[in-house]
Parts: structure tokens; C-alpha cells; sequence
């Protein structure tokens, strides 16, 4: 029985050295968002925190493309090390993080404008051809070659229009691809490994989600449909059981359900589970509410003044859900941290109420009571990102405009009101390489989008220049124009001239910041008696150019 003993003893030890033990598979990471998310050109670096979920000790995160040192801070956050020479010039720079195999992968963009901050936002419009009734979009790069191209999803064609971007804030002709019936919502991910961004589609009424794997090239294999719960609105992407595959979650109106799917790493997916959610649920969001490294799911109730929190366990399911009141008709949601205080927060879009919520997370998956901020008009969908360059994160309202926020939680009035066809929110990115978030609305009923690109305006004071009588063939005193950007764009400023018997020198450069401004003196030289007339022209990039002063003078 002794001898027995022994043998058993040496064979298990044997085996547990044949055998190398298992190790658990890493995440795929998730950037939520980025602290601060904007900064001054030409400074002298800087820490960046990220803050997301599947963080692990080995992640790395990248500036363009290009490793940065990482500090692992925990499973929601990390910090990285950002040089002077990465914020030397204006521009926005493309942050991911990689974690390690076994498992990891690479997480979502995010992105980080390097700017001037301005107290204000000025977009000006460029329609382009989409499919019938564009209801859904994104920004993102398919086509690998550094410029942000657009996916629009056209509810009434079922199609997805792929526009590819030619760095400068124009897109070539659409490239459509059939999806299911009536897409409702999009997302990117690399389902199959290959590190080419793919799409997922939730189709409302064909109840499923299609699977659209990119070739690299800005085109995609014909789709592959999965069932989900019914009439699915609105779909997210995440690694919901921590396996290093990316998983689907899709909020289902007429169900009242969440719908996963989890992933298997080759681009198809295991069948449904679905997770009871609240009273027609419309959009869906996935972060990290309550610490715990296991991403979460909020989604926003249309059918009652509410949101449904469903905390994840890690493995692909998730809690029941409870709920947060906000006002009346919650369409869309959005993420970000809007009082700084390193926890996740919630921004609802209240279609009945003409409002959006604020619920500002405490960090353990519960939420403060709503804070209520009128848009005036429908906000049928919202985005956040730090619009003006301020450090703060702002929202975007579909058909309102801007909320700048105030980095407490709070926001002053919409700015950038743009009005016409209804709208919708799509994606937000910098579309001209300014470093200048720019927004894509979707318009309904006229089968495009329109791309608003920050742009600069043109400010004289005054308008107009009189001169006293002055003797032939004598100069004047100068009078002062003064030339300010009052937009939010940088001003290229092509040429200064007058003409008559006028002259000017001045102390603008060929270039002006936004909210900058330059000093224009003006002389008058009579060359002969009487009324004499002229005018002081400014040549630039901005909407009206070129702009004018009228100048008007008599000679004795």
C-alpha cells in the first residue's frame, strides 16, 4: 500500500511536468475614454491616462501606430508616455492599446487632438451621396492608409455605403454593400484576427445582425446573418467573457431584450443568449461601471424615462438589470467622463423632452440622479469628444448642435446649431487633419451626409473706414481695422490690398489661430480733390472671402 503511495505521487508530478499548465487567455482591451483629451501644440509632453476595461499588466499602448511606454495602473486603466515631438504640431493623433497572447488583440481608437482651445465650435457643410434614408455610421480607416473613411448604414436600401477618405476632408464616391433588412446601427472590430477592421450591422427587421469581414482595401466579403431578439435598434462591440474575442451585444425594441453573441475568433459567432433588459430598449453601451475589470452594458429604455445597467460577470452574461431615471424617451446614449473624476458617466438623448441627461457615475456601477440640459430641438442621437480643444469632453446633439462641457459635469448652451433635413448624429473624427474634431450627420430624407468640418470665420471691426479731408499729395494718420478668426479653425490668409488712394501695412502672418487676431492700419493719400473711394480686401479660406472694408476719404 506504501509502494502505492509513492508511484502515485511520482507519476502525478511527472505529469504536472509534461504538462504545462493552462494559462488563462488574455482580453481584448476597450478604450472608453481618454484624460485629457486634447492638449496645446508645442508643449513638453505628457501622461495620458486611458481609461477602458481588459487591461492587463502586459498592454502597450500606441501613439499612430507606434508604441508608447505604458504604466499599468489596473484593469480599467493605464497610463502612457507622451513626448513633446508627438504634440509638437497641430493634428489628432489615433491611441489603441495591445494586450499580449495568449488571447489580447488590439483595442478601439480613440482619439487625441493637439490644439488650440477655442470658446466656441464653427462647422460649415459638404453633402455626399449615401444610400436611401442613412440612419446609422461610423469613422474608422479600412483601407489602412491613415485617413478616416466613413461606413453609413441605409435603413431603406440595406445597404452599408462605404466613402473613403482623402485626408482633407473630402470622401470618394460610395461603395454599397448589402446588409440585412432596415440596419438600424453599425460597429468595427476585427472578428477575425486577420487585423483588417470588419462591420457589424443590426438589422431591425430582418431581427438579425450581418457580418461584413474587410479585405483591407475600403471593400468586404458578402455578409453573414446571425439571429438576434426582435427588431435589434442598436449594437456594441466588446469582449464580454474575457477570452480575447470580440463578442456582440445588440439592444432589441420589441423584445426587451439584449441579445451576445460570442465570438470565435474566426469571424463567426456561437448562437445568442439573450438577457432581459427594460421597456423597449433602443441603444446600447459597453464600459466598465463598476470597477471590477468586466465590461458593463447600459442601455436606454424608449418606452419609459429610463436607463437599464446590466452589470457583466466576466463570462458572457450578464445581471439582472437596474434602472436610472431620465427623461422622457431615452433614444441614444453616449460614454465619456464628464466631471474628471476618473469614473464612467452617462449622456442620455431624450426625444420627447428635447433634452439630454447627465448621470454622473460614482465608480461602483451606480449613478447620481440626472442632471437635465435643453437642446431645443429633437436630439435624436448624441456623440462625445472634445469638440472645442478645451481638455473637456462636449456632446454633439443630432439637429441641435454643440453642449461645450465645463469639465464638472455641467455644459453651457448649443453652439454650431446646423437646421435643414432631420439629422442624425453619426461619427464624429478629423476628417481634415487639423486637429479639429470634426461631425457627419446623416440626412434622413435627402439620401446623404453631411461632413461639418471646424472651420474658420473672418471678424472686421469696422466695417467701414472715413477720413477726414486731407490735402493732395499728403498722407493721413492711420485708422486700425482690426481681423480676428472668430471660428475654430485655423485662417489661411492669402493676401492683404487696398485700392484707390488708400495704403495699409499690417501685423498679420500668412496664418491665424482661432480666436487670434491681427491689426490692419490703413492710410489715405488723395491724389486729387474731392470724394475718394476704395476698399481694403482680405483674401483667406473662410466662407465669404474675400472680405471687405469700405474706404472713403476727400481730398484739398
Amino acid at each position: 500500500m506504501k509502494t502505492r503511495l509513492i508511484s502515485f505521487a511520482l507519476v502525478s508530478l511527472l505529469l504536472a511536468i509534461a504538462i504545462p499548465s493552462q494559462t488563462s487567455p488574455n482580453p481584448v482591451p476597450l478604450i472608453s475614454w481618454l484624460a485629457p483629451p486634447s492638449t496645446l501644440p508645442g508643449g513638453s509632453g505628457l501622461t495620458l491616462a486611458i481609461h477602458g476595461s481588459g487591461f492587463v499588466s502586459g498592454s502597450v499602448a500606441r501613439w499612430n501606430g507606434l508604441d508608447r511606454a505604458t504604466t499599468f495602473i489596473s484593469a480599467t486603466q493605464l497610463t502612457a508616455a507622451i513626448s513633446s515631438s508627438d504634440t509638437l504640431t497641430d493634428g489628432t493623433a489615433s491611441v489603441t492599446v495591445s494586450n499580449p497572447a495568449p488571447g489580447g488583440g488590439v483595442s478601439n481608437v480613440a482619439f487625441f487632438t493637439v490644439t488650440h482651445p477655442t470658446k466656441s465650435v464653427a462647422l460649415g457643410g459638404t453633402d455626399f451621396v449615401v444610400g436611401s434614408n442613412p440612419t446609422a455610421g461610423l469613422a474608422a480607416d479600412f483601407n489602412g492608409d491613415g485617413k478616416l473613411d466613413l461606413a453609413i448604414g441605409n435603413l431603406g436600401s440595406a445597404t452599408v455605403s462605404i466613402l473613403l477618405g482623402n485626408g482633407d476632408g473630402t470622401f470618394a464616391a460610395k461603395k454599397d454593400f448589402p446588409t440585412g433588412t432596415s440596419p438600424r446601427s453599425l460597429a468595427v472590430g476585427d472578428f477575425n484576427g486577420d487585423g483588417k477592421l470588419d462591420l457589424v450591422v443590426a438589422n431591425q427587421d430582418s431581427m438579425s445582425v450581418s457580418i461584413l469581414l474587410g479585405k483591407g482595401d475600403g471593400t468586404f466579403a458578402p455578409k453573414v446573418d446571425y439571429p438576434v431578439g426582435t427588431r435589434p435598434r442598436s449594437v456594441v462591440v466588446g469582449d464580454f467573457n474575457d477570452d480575447g474575442k470580440l463578442d456582440i451585444a445588440t439592444a432589441n425594441h420589441d423584445s426587451n431584450t439584449v441579445s451576445i453573441l460570442l465570438g470565435n475568433g474566426d469571424g463567426t459567432f456561437a448562437p445568442k443568449m439573450d438577457f432581459r433588459a427594460g421597456t423597449f430598449p433602443f441603444w446600447i453601451v459597453a464600459a466598465d461601471f463598476n470597477g471590477d475589470g468586466k465590461l458593463d452594458l447600459a442601455v436606454a429604455d424608449y418606452g419609459v424615462p429610463q436607463v437599464s445597467v446590466l452589470l457583466g460577470n466576466g463570462d458572457g452574461t450578464f445581471g439582472p438589470p437596474w434602472t436610472l431615471a431620465v427623461g422622457d424617451q431615452p433614444r441614444s446614449l453616449a460614454l465619456g467622463d464628464f466631471n474628471r473624476d476618473g469614473n464612467a458617466d452617462l449622456a442620455v438623448a431624450n426625444e420627447n423632452q428635447h433634452s439630454v441627461s447627465i448621470l454622473l457615475g460614482k465608480g461602483d456601477g451606480s449613478f447620481g440622479a440626472q442632471t437635465m440640459f435643453s437642446t431645443v430641438f429633437i436630439p435624436f442621437t448624441i456623440g462625445t469628444a472634445d469638440f472645442n480643444g478645451d481638455g473637456y469632453l462636449d456632446i454633439a446633439v443630432s439637429q441641435a448642435g454643440i453642449l461645450l462641457g465645463k469639465g464638472d459635469g455641467t455644459f453651457g448652451s448649443l453652439g454650431a446649431v446646423s437646421m435643414g433635413a432631420r439629422k442624425i448624429f453619426l461619427a464624429a473624427g478629423d476628417f481634415n487633419g487639423d486637429g479639429r474634431l470634426d461631425v457627419v450627420d446623416g440626412n434622413i430624407d435627402l439620401d446623404t451626409v453631411t461632413v461639418y468640418l471646424q472651420v474658420p470665420r473672418v471678424g472686421l471691426a469696422p466695417h467701414s473706414l472715413t477720413f477726414s479731408s486731407q490735402t493732395v499729395g499728403t498722407t493721413s494718420k492711420p485708422k486700425k481695422v482690426t481681423l480676428t478668426n472668430t471660428g475654430s479653425a485655423l485662417l489661411q490668409i492669402a493676401g492683404i490690398s487696398t485700392s484707390g488712394d488708400f495704403a495699409q501695412t499690417h501685423t498679420c502672418t500668412s496664418t491665424l489661430e482661432a480666436g487670434a487676431a491681427c491689426t490692419i492700419e490703413v492710410t489715405f493719400h488723395p491724389t486729387t480733390t474731392g470724394t475718394r473711394t476704395g476698399s481694403l480686401t482680405i483674401t483667406d479660406d473662410a466662407s465669404g472671402s474675400p472680405q471687405t472694408v469700405t474706404l472713403t476719404g476727400t481730398g484739398q
